[in-house]
């Protein structure tokens, strides 16, 4: 019984991946990545609240929604900044907020490169110009699908039944639309976490290379995300331990779980073709062993 657990592949990719966790130091270039998604996250949300507030959307919407993936400290937190922006609605603030977002985010994608170069054992030799190019994409990327999926989620009822209205079906709206408004946020990340995959690392790979990765990270963020939260608002209470840090410490317990998410999923998919290289060769006496991808 034991022998045929140890020779499942199940068990080699968790015993790689364990393998791997240690040897790349994750948790480590995770608190890097962390650091500079904390720099980003509040001038990404002014360049988001600022960007709301020139429309007719109602902001106690947006308030209402914030709980459903973060904790209920970082909520209240997040709540502060929304209505003290909304009272400023300053163009000022919404330029210096794409533009510090976006500087900060892709200084966390130039880490998150280094993350996934160092899962494939590759070393970065793409020159400056293409290396940041890659990285301010990418970031315009995220952000693109961070504020289709928001809209999605926060937005999505009123959104659905002017559309269902349009087309004169709202007996369908609560069928349909409860579904459509999960399933295309779901579908926006899953299509940009594989293009991360697939182009952000020094390395050449297609769709099928990064499948496994993929789907771990974005069912394993949203799962994780709605896990810590439930965790966060029932049973821990960082107001106690941390005062009037609270918020900002579940904050970044959940940025660095969410970028340990991202960097696992790229260590899946350097183990995927790992072992797809390894049956290939019909080779499987040093799976152990991580094998440098020169």
């Amino acid at each position: 019984m034991v022998g045929k657990l140890r020779s499942s592949i199940l068990f080699k990719y968790i015993e790689q991946l364990i393998f791997r966790y240690k040897d790349d130091d994750i948790p480590s270039m995770s608190a890097q990545i962390t650091y500079y998604l904390i720099l980003a996250f509040f001038p990404f949300l002014l360049f988001l609240i600022n960007l709301i507030s020139f429309t007719t959307l109602s902001h106690e919407i947006l308030i209402a929604n914030f709980n459903t993936f973060l904790p209920l400290e970082t909520g209240i937190l997040v709540k502060g900044v929304v209505v003290q922006t909304l009272k400023s609605k300053s163009t000022t603030l919404l330029i210096l907020g794409m533009v510090g977002s976006l500087w900060a985010a892709s200084k966390g994608i130039a880490a998150i490169t280094k993350g996934l170069n160092k899962a494939y054992d590759i070393k970065e030799n793409r020159n400056f110009i293409k290396l940041n190019s890659i990285a301010l994409i990418s970031t315009i990327g995220v952000t693109i699908m961070i504020i289709f999926s928001f809209i999605m989620i926060v937005f999505g009822k009123p959104i659905g039944i002017y559309i269902f209205g349009l087309i004169g079906a709202k007996a369908l709206f609560n069928i349909i639309w409860s579904v459509l408004r999960y399933c295309i946020p779901l579908s926006i990340m899953f299509i940009t976490f594989s293009l991360i995959y697939m182009y952000v690392p020094n390395r050449k790979l297609k769709f099928n290379n990064v499948i496994v990765g993929t789907i771990f990270t974005t069912f394993g963020w949203i799962t994780i995300s709605v896990l810590f939260s439930f965790y966060v608002n029932n049973f821990a209470n960082y107001e106690k331990v941390y005062g009037s840090l609270g918020g900002v410490i579940a904050l970044i317990s959940w940025l660095n779980i969410s970028t340990l998410i991202i960097l696992i999923g790229g260590e899946l998919n350097s183990i995927n073709s790992y072992f797809k290289s390894k049956i290939k060769d019909e080779k499987y006496d040093s799976y152990k062993l991580k094998i440098p991808f020169l």
